[in-house]
């Protein structure tokens, strides 16, 4: 049975996207990005078309740094010039004549990226920003001219972003004293992810995000509609994916998965870490623009100190209300009012005192409302109450709500930021209609999920 919704439907999930779309363009504006980019995805048929994508980012207002793998294109010069390295722990070893097979890898993958932003008329340069030593001798072993990220220059880099340019980094560092050493490029992204002030990290391959087939899931964690990858993950789910799946992961993966929790789990680190799948069109920006995305999602741990309510935090919770009730911002509540609602209260809590809480009521028919959010005054620039809502909106999306909606009087340019659209007291549940006070005439906000 194929069934449509009705064009007015349709036209208005169109008008949310847009809405969903310059919301994040807003968010990201001035940030950074940087971009692992894997060099097998440079012969693929839609390669013009990512780096079309990636032109497009940094025409809205985006700051993009690549960093470009050379991995395959290393391997192919060195059979050109029957010159076999071997490969030990995972690590090349680059003999003295290895060494120039990668400095012609590394050209000729980072003026081919820089020919793709040329085509899209953004000015890609490439330089030599990285400081490096070498990797020396482990468990016996000479890695000659295989090198370790020591630092990235990230003066120079901060200039050429601010003068419009897109860095294009590449495998190859120097030491003090002027010596060049191959270097691992998904360590290079780590690196600058770390030196700079990074908003989000991407490593796109020539195959899929990180795969659930043989592992052992993470409890919590979110699995893509299609069963294949993992959607997202937080620090804690990583942390079990190292611990519980190393011999079912490829050490690539276990690789980036360390090197997501690295840049994350630090002061003003990372904010998201994706992993995709290049070779999809439109990936990066389904990644970038949109909540659901197509690869895997790796966060921060915002959400660890949010957690169901017991009838022990009415007290607290009440206290918190009582402050916007007095301002107007939410009608009031009485104790047995949110004792009887207990299960759908959420609080924010730090060492047993509560700093915020927020309800998320179920309805019928796919429906619930977002209501009683409140923060303490003096941690209202925490991005608290802003925690809340997102906790309350994937916990919608976990129960596989449909539809939210809330009323407020004041707070609507702040809601706007998660999506919510103007919708009427005509559009919400005839339960929900039935309640609405016509005196208080508040506003109705709709999320869709």
């Amino acid at each position: 049975m194929n069934l449509q919704l009705p064009q007015r439907y349709a036209d208005r999930a169109g008008v949310n996207t847009i809405r969903e779309v310059f919301d994040y363009i807003r968010r990201y504006r001035g940030k950074t990005f940087v971009l692992k980019i894997e060099d097998t995805l440079i012969d693929h048929p839609l390669f013009p078309l990512l780096m079309k994508d990636i032109v497009q980012l940094h025409d809205i207002g985006i700051h993009m740094i690549i960093v470009a793998g050379t991995r395959a294109s290393i391997e192919r010069h060195l059979a050109k010039t029957n010159c076999p390295t071997r490969v030990v722990n995972g690590i090349r070893i680059t003999t003295n004549s290895a060494m120039a097979c990668v400095k012609l890898a590394a050209m000729e993958v980072a003026q081919s990226i820089i020919s793709h932003l040329s085509a899209g008329n953004a000015n890609g340069i490439m330089g030599n920003w990285i400081r490096a030593r070498a990797l020396g001798v482990c468990e016996g072993q000479d890695y000659q001219y295989t090198g370790h990220v020591e630092k990235i220059q990230s003066g120079i880099i901060h200039k050429l972003l601010a003068q419009d340019f897109i860095p294009v980094v590449y495998n190859i560092g120097m030491n003090s004293t002027g010596d060049f050493y191959n270097l691992n490029s998904d360590q290079i992204a780590r690196q600058i992810c770390l030196d700079l002030t990074i908003e989000k990290l991407f490593f796109i391959r020539a195959q899929d995000a990180i795969p659930t087939k043989g592992i052992e899931l993470p409890p919590g964690s979110q699995v893509h509609p299609n069963g294949k990858i993992f959607s997202n993950m937080d620090l804690g789910h990583v942390d079990f994916m190292i611990a519980k799946n190393k011999a079912h992961l490829s050490v690539e993966n276990l690789s980036l998965l360390a090197y997501s929790k690295e840049v994350i789990d630090r002061p003003k680190g990372v904010s998201r870490v994706h992993i995709i799948d290049g070779r999809i069109e439109g990936r990066l920006l389904q990644e970038v623009f949109s909540s659901i995305g197509g690869g895997t999602l790796i966060y921060g741990n915002q959400y660890a100190h949010i957690r169901k309510a017991t009838l022990g935090d009415v007290p607290e919770i009440l206290h918190l209300l009582d402050n916007y009730v007095r301002k107007g911002n939410l009608v009031p509540r009485r104790a047995s009012d949110i004792k009887k609602n207990i299960h759908a209260y959420y609080i924010y809590a730090v060492d047993q005192a509560v700093y915020g809480c927020g309800a998320l009521y179920e309805l019928d028919d796919g429906w619930a409302e977002i209501g009683a959010v409140a923060v303490n005054d003096t941690y209202k620039s925490k991005g608290i109450g802003f925690g809340i809502v997102q906790y309350l909106i994937q916990t919608a999306r976990k129960k596989r709500l449909k539809n939210l909606f809330l009323l407020t009087t004041k707070a609507t340019d702040w809601f706007f930021e998660f999506g919510f659209v103007w919708a009427s007291p005509s559009e919400l549940p005839e339960s929900r209609q039935k309640g609405y006070n016509l005196e208080r005439n508040s506003r109705v906000l709709l999320l869709k999920l």
